[in-house]
């Protein structure tokens, strides 16, 4: 018996991520800190694709695993049979205390204490830019340290974009140029070299490009070989998933600000955060649902929960969940708790936990499939499916 596996979503959930990331939003007039910039729920798209495919006769692949991967995997990959290329990134969440535009203007200026979170990847330039759309690769090209690019989703978020200097947890970062959502792969902005010291424990995840002399399968097998225990893997060919990202099973926090709007706030005891209070005055709400009670969640994640829990108790599978067991919507804190980690979407308000007793994370999901089914129908995403299944975890993913 092969000790290697590879783990891939079905393909329901990767149409159902797609459509999330396409649908148009009627919201319209998010609410959020009158000092942090957002826009109106919109579209959350990536702003580009690619104008020119792979060289013929070749693949781009993600591969990626709980807890990154290990330093010398891009090297061992470049070795291996059927391997054009490979890239390194290294992601993470940085912190924005202020930022003004060229001419002095303040841009974000949030308040006393606080800071807006700010997820970012950082690359070589020089390997990166052959796995990005033809129309950013000589943009990407130009990044130098210091500098950043900016997703195009975020210049509509910050305001602005060329030549503004944000103020980081380590450091100002002027912004050298935009380039599509594509580019970025999802994450609000790209960087050249190395990440901050600050960034103790970055998400690592290569991409690779391929040959027909090669497959996801071998790309697996090899990179698990450099895993302890032989952890699972997960790798995507690039049409696959919207992005070619750590996590991709979810969508990227730019699109949740996007959708939601974005907040400031501050790193709180036990891996908690302080979300700042005015933001949520006007978004988080507390609303009766069916089956569940009263539940806090963000204003607008209520109607389509509302939807489906209605078509969860009307098609007479209501005795499957148990109110005792709601585990809660939102949930100001970091993935796991760890300040190490990125935000978790319950941060949002815009994620639910069912059935928590029977559906610990790690463990084997024994979330009912009807009611799978029902949520995801209605636009929420399933974390049973996940590279590290979080059974219990249901997250929007698009509006129905």
């Amino acid at each position: 018996m092969t000790r290697w596996r590879i783990v891939s979503a079905p393909v329901s959930i990767l149409l159902g991520v797609a459509v999330g990331v396409a649908i148009v939003l009627s919201a319209a007039g998010l609410a959020g800190d009158p000092a942090v910039h957002h826009v109106a729920a919109r579209t959350p798209t990536p702003s580009h694709i690619p104008t020119k495919a792979a060289p013929k006769g070749t693949t781009i692949l993600l591969a990626w695993a709980a807890g990154g991967l290990p330093s010398d995997t891009q090297a061992v990959l470049e070795r291996t049979r059927g391997v054009v290329d490979a890239t390194t990134v290294l992601a993470g969440l940085d912190w924005i205390k202020r930022s003004h535009a060229n001419d002095g203007t303040v841009v974000d200026k949030p308040p006393h204490g606080f800071a807006i979170p700010f997820e970012m990847a950082y690359v070589d330039p020089g390997e990166y830019r052959s796995f990005a759309p033809l129309a950013d690769r000589q943009t990407i090209d130009s990044l130098r340290p210091g500098q950043l690019l900016l997703a195009r989703t975020e210049e509509d978020l910050r305001g602005a974009g060329e030549g503004l200097t944000l103020s980081l947890t380590d450091g100002r970062r002027r912004v050298a140029g935009i380039v599509s959502d594509q580019a970025t792969q999802g994450y609000e902005a790209l960087g050249a070299g190395r990440p901050p010291a600050s960034w103790a424990h970055p998400d690592r995840y290569v991409l690779v490009r391929i040959n027909k002399r090669t497959t996801e399968v071998a790309i697996a097998r090899t990179i698990q070989k450099l895993l302890p225990d032989h952890a699972p893997v997960r790798v995507k060919a690039q049409g696959e998933t919207p992005f070619l990202r750590y996590g991709d099973a979810v969508l990227p926090q730019m699109l949740y600000k996007k959708t939601f709007g974005e907040f400031a706030a501050r790193v709180a005891f036990g891996g908690q955060i302080d979300i700042d209070p005015r933001w949520l005055a006007r978004n988080i709400v507390h609303a009766r649902v069916p089956l569940l009670g009263t539940v806090e969640c963000h204003r607008l994640l209520i109607p389509q929960l509302r939807r489906a829990l209605r078509e969860i108790r009307a098609d007479g599978l209501a005795y499957q969940i148990d109110p005792a067991e709601f585990g809660g919507c939102f949930s100001p804190r970091f993935i796991s708790s760890d300040p190490r980690s990125r935000l978790s979407h319950h941060a949002w308000g815009a994620a639910v936990d069912l059935n928590t007793a029977e559906n610990r994370f790690g463990a084997r999901p024994t979330m009912p499939r009807g009611i799978v089914q029902i949520m995801e129908r209605n636009g929420f995403t399933w974390g049973g499916r996940w590279l590290v299944p979080d059974g219990m975890h249901f997250e929007w993913a698009r509006f129905p």
